[in-house]
């Protein structure tokens, strides 16, 4: 964990201190060396949430570039159950930071859970992610903005079978492109099914923004791409080449809130 309880505020792990824990309020102690970040820990082995993983560098960047009173948020359910969210925005939303890997079970029990959320996934744990994802990335269906790419070959990618079920947007980060440093970040659409995955490249920084701000943006981007995908697909059912016009009106003419 990053944060602690000392005399009613939330502190960072500073060497030699102790504290409570958010959520369940036990002792938790300090653990600043070199080898890890610096987080708090239970005494013992005890985790008091078992959705928690060890914290890497990835998982603290990512939570920075949030204020700190979004961070760590205990999330309860109606049912008194409770989790401790990496970040949870000012307007509900959940983003939540996945290094390791995760089990089917487990990533449908947090959706489920948290039913508000998103995914952001660090697509270099595995030395070949970035290699397999980039080159399963098929035909662009879509060449305007939003820009979206079809993938039906997931055999070969890694990343993309982990996540092939999840019912909520997923991103995956690559890291930085080599040439001119801009960020890799590319966006499985939950419409995803039947074998077909739809993915959009996303700029880091409108993510950021969408999310800092509390925009519902999540919804109609996915509503955009539902639109273009189903019309494309009655668009090959008959055989036409024209764009179908409900496509044009969405885009050209919609003027209800912002999108990525």
């Amino acid at each position: 964990m990053k944060f602690a309880i000392i005399q009613e505020q939330r502190r960072e792990a500073q060497p030699g201190l102790s504290g409570t824990c958010p959520s369940c309020k036990a002792e938790v102690i300090a653990k600043c060396g070199s080898l890890r970040v610096w987080h708090w820990a239970h005494r013992g082995v005890r985790v008091c949430d078992p959705w928690w993983e060890p914290e890497t560098e990835w998982h603290r960047s990512w939570k920075n570039e949030f204020p700190a009173d979004w961070q760590e948020v205990v999330h309860f359910a109606q049912s008194g159950e409770k989790h401790i969210a990496d970040v949870k925005t000012q307007s509900g939303m959940i983003i939540e930071f996945q290094h390791s890997f995760l089990k089917m079970e487990e990533r449908e029990a947090r959706e489920l859970f948290y039913r508000k959320m998103v995914w952001v996934v660090d697509g270099r744990r595995r030395k070949r992610d970035v290699e397999q994802l980039l080159k399963c990335i098929g035909r662009c269906v879509w060449d305007q903005p939003p820009f979206i790419l079809h993938v039906t070959n997931h055999a070969e990618c890694a990343l993309l079978r982990d996540w092939n079920s999840s019912s909520m947007p997923v991103y995956f980060d690559l890291g930085v492109r080599q040439e001119d440093g801009r960020p890799i970040f590319w966006r499985r659409d939950p419409i995803s099914r039947n074998g077909r995955t739809y993915l959009t490249p996303v700029s880091r920084e409108s993510f950021l923004k969408v999310h800092r701000e509390g925009l519902d943006a999540e919804q109609q981007f996915s509503e955009g791409v539902s639109v273009i995908v189903d019309s494309l697909r009655q668009n090959a059912r008959r055989a036409q080449s024209q764009q179908p016009p409900r496509v044009q009106r969405y885009f050209m003419n919609s003027r209800q809130g912002r999108r990525f």
